[in-house]
């Protein structure tokens, strides 16, 4: 086994993953409500403790360790900045919590303010799916001018119709579906009444990307890609020159 390849080729896998973190964060630096990702490497495991092999192996090339590899990223849930924004059904959380979406496959959980009333008088999403409510059904509102208070009663035409249903999940059992959603991953514990969040209409939450840093993160994630690149084109070239070279029968 060429060591050296071997752990080349496992940072370039690493910092590729890292990568592609870091541009889905600036891909969504203007997603209402996003939080980006932070990725983590973890130690690898020398080659013959991966392989399971039980003959010894060189020991000086052992003592330079098995390089590194990509652990679990993880979610950053830090509040984003309220933006005053002139639509009459959009609504940011101040503190804990997510709004609660009906999704095909129960409920989901977001941070994106930015609802509709549908052709049914519901409460929706932007792509339609229902916002629940504090008792777990649809939002009705009807017809009227609609008012939502800090603690997420909807008035319309002035007469209460019900309360948005703001939950605190366990974050750390929040997986990312896709559509600015979270679902709670297989046996997480119910999810908690959002007692500590307040709710403003005519505002959404900015994503918690910041733009400078990641597209810097993004250059610098580049750079380490072309290294390791050339680390393994370079042990490629070794191996041509020791097998038509070195190894060469005169």
């Amino acid at each position: 086994m060429n060591y050296g390849l071997w752990m080349s080729a496992a940072g370039l896998a690493t910092e590729v993953h890292r990568q592609d973190t870091i541009a889905n964060n600036v891909a969504n630096a203007n997603t209402v409500g996003f939080k980006p990702e932070v990725s983590f490497t973890k130690e690898r495991p020398i080659a013959r403790e991966e392989l399971g092999a039980t003959t010894p192996a060189q020991f000086m090339l052992e003592r330079l360790g098995g390089g590194v590899l990509a652990a679990d990223t993880r979610t950053v849930f830090d509040q984003g900045n309220l933006q005053a924004e002139q639509g009459p059904l959009d609504v940011a959380i101040v503190g804990e919590g997510f709004f609660v979406i009906q999704d095909t496959d129960g409920e989901r959980y977001t941070r994106d303010g930015r609802f509709n009333r549908d052709d049914r008088g519901r409460l929706v999403d932007l792509d339609g799916r229902p916002v629940l409510s504090d008792r777990g059904r649809e939002i009705r509102l009807g017809e009227g001018a609609v008012a939502i208070q800090e603690d997420g009663s909807i008035m319309v035409a002035g007469a209460a119709v019900a309360r948005l249903g703001l939950k605190a999940p366990d974050t750390a059992a929040l997986l990312k579906q896709g559509d600015n959603l979270f679902k709670l991953a297989d046996g997480a514990a119910a999810p908690k009444i959002a007692t500590d969040a307040t709710v403003k209409q005519h505002y959404l939450e900015s994503s918690g990307v910041d733009p400078i840093s990641s597209l810097a993160d993004l250059v610098e994630s580049g750079r380490s890609v072309q290294a390791a690149a050339r680390f393994i084109e370079f042990h490629d070239r070794m191996m041509e020159l020791a097998v038509n070279r070195i190894a060469a029968v005169g």
